[in-house]
């Protein structure tokens, strides 16, 4: 088993269409972070804030020398700067804390001249609006006493007594630190995500096959919008899409007649017929790659078999619309009932068949280790020049290995940035462990940016389903 290291290869760039589908998928994850770092937000901002209120006395300056506008500026800017070294002199702060009672005095007391004006203005910073209206108070009763010499050559007149502050100068706004917990705790989540997706060992790009799994790459098929407009959108068809549908890009059909062509080749070697088609999980779009590669298979002049193996949960006739009755039921026939001709049944398309049904058996893997299977599949070798079988996905049932058992190979697919490397292995060397012959791993649903602008409308959607579906009817 091939060792898959986590680490990304020295010198390759991340797929970007990766990392934002991590982001997309974890959407709410990030939204939790979000939550979170905005409730610690709040919570830290009303525990750090500390409420600061401003006292205010303002007094008239004037000097005892003149009585012009000059001579009162410049004394009250006289004034403003010797009465602030007064305020913040050991003698002001032991009186004032004599006046109140205090050990410390904690509160910033300064003086200012308002602009252009004679006026000086007194103001007390500190916790609690009584203690800033004490302390503006007791400044206002004694600073003449501490400052008589300097206070003497000017007049201090009151004309604004303090008033009790009613609300802080710095109001907590909550609003603010929430938004920024949130964008930090969304952030930093998003940061995470991204850290993980790059070193994640999921298969990223089509050249991950090689490099982390035990097994040859058959190619990669790309993501292809089953919407289009916004009415199918609307709609919502449950009709997979397929690679002769006119709506099918041409990149999408290419992709599949690439795939047709290496399987025709691998299986041409060994002059095999049968394949397995399966995945390691639900959701990877296995059972639509069967059906196009049928499909695909047809157009190139083969005939091609197509067996729904997943009698549990069977698909393909609604893939390929095929009305089955009951009397065509693969799991009526494993019962004992009914004949390789009851079973194999016409479709639409020239050249490709289908066997399978519509009915669900709990006791797939029973029936399926029914001699009437092998027997089955020999008869229909002889009809066909290949045989599509998909199955249920190995990681919920052993049905693909009994299938697997009757096959001349086995396709494994994997869908872009979904399951582990290390996962895709097991089932890999579970396969090799039961001698089965793995040609290789499709990538599937393979979405990079480029191909995103392509199926913007009108962006070079051609016409290659219109041309091939037609050459197979002829």
């Amino acid at each position: 088993m091939k060792e898959t290291n986590s680490e990304p290869l020295w010198g390759e760039r991340p797929e970007p269409f990766t990392l934002l589908q991590d982001l997309v998928m974890n959407w709410w994850v990030i939204l939790l972070a979000g939550l979170a770092g905005l409730m610690l937000a709040t919570v830290a901002a009303g525990v750090r804030y500390t409420p600061r209120y401003t006292a205010r006395a303002t007094y008239a300056v004037a000097s005892k020398q003149g009585a012009n506008a000059f001579s009162n500026l410049s004394a009250a800017n006289q004034m403003a700067q010797t009465f602030s070294k007064i305020l913040q002199s050991s003698l002001m702060t032991r009186t004032i804390q004599e006046t109140l009672g205090d050990e410390e005095l904690d509160a910033q007391i300064s003086a200012r001249v308002i602009d252009n004006t004679n006026l000086l203005e007194l103001s007390v910073t500190g916790a609690s609006p009584r203690q800033v209206t004490d302390v503006i108070r007791a400044v206002m009763d004694h600073y003449s006493e501490v400052a008589y010499y300097t206070v003497g050559r000017t007049v201090m007149t009151l004309l604004e007594e303090p008033e009790v502050p009613l609300a802080p100068d710095n109001p907590l706004n909550r609003g603010a630190a929430a938004k920024k917990g949130f964008a930090a705790g969304a952030g930093l989540c998003c940061a995470a995500v991204l850290a993980l997706s790059y070193w994640c060992s999921a298969l990223k790009r089509e050249s991950d096959i090689e490099k982390k799994l035990d097994a040859r790459s058959l190619g990669a098929i790309g993501y292809e919008r089953k919407y289009k407009t916004p009415r199918e959108l609307l709609h919502r068809s449950k009709a997979a899409l397929l690679a002769d549908s006119p709506l099918a890009s041409q990149r999408f059909a290419e992709d599949y007649k690439r795939l047709a062509a290496r399987v025709e080749y691998r299986l041409g070697r060994s002059g095999g017929k049968v394949l397995v088609i399966t995945s390691v999980s639900e959701n990877e779009g296995k059972s639509t790659l069967a059906a196009n590669l049928a499909i695909t298979l047809a157009a190139r002049g083969k005939r091609v078999l197509l067996v729904d193996g997943d009698i549990r949960r069977p698909a393909q006739f609604l893939i390929l619309g095929v009305d089955v009755q009951e009397k065509n039921e693969l799991g009526e026939y494993l019962k004992g009932s009914g004949t390789p001709t009851d079973v194999i049944l016409p479709t639409n398309r020239p050249r490709l068949f289908f066997l399978g049904g519509r009915g669900c058996y709990s006791s797939s893997t029973e029936l399926l280790r029914s001699q009437r299977l092998p027997h089955l599949l020999e008869q229909c070798r002889q009809l066909v020049d290949f045989i599509l079988i998909d199955t249920p996905p190995v990681g919920l049932i052993g049905d693909a290995q009994v299938f697997s058992q009757y096959a001349d190979g086995v396709l494994l697919t994997a869908r872009q940035n979904y399951m582990l490397a290390e996962d895709i292995n097991e089932v890999l060397d579970d396969f090799a462990d039961n001698r089965a012959n793995v040609l290789g791993v499709v990538l599937n649903g393979e979405m990079s940016f480029d191909r995103l602008l392509e199926q913007l409308p009108g962006a070079g959607r051609a016409g290659y389903g219109r041309h091939e579906r037609g050459d197979a009817r002829g």
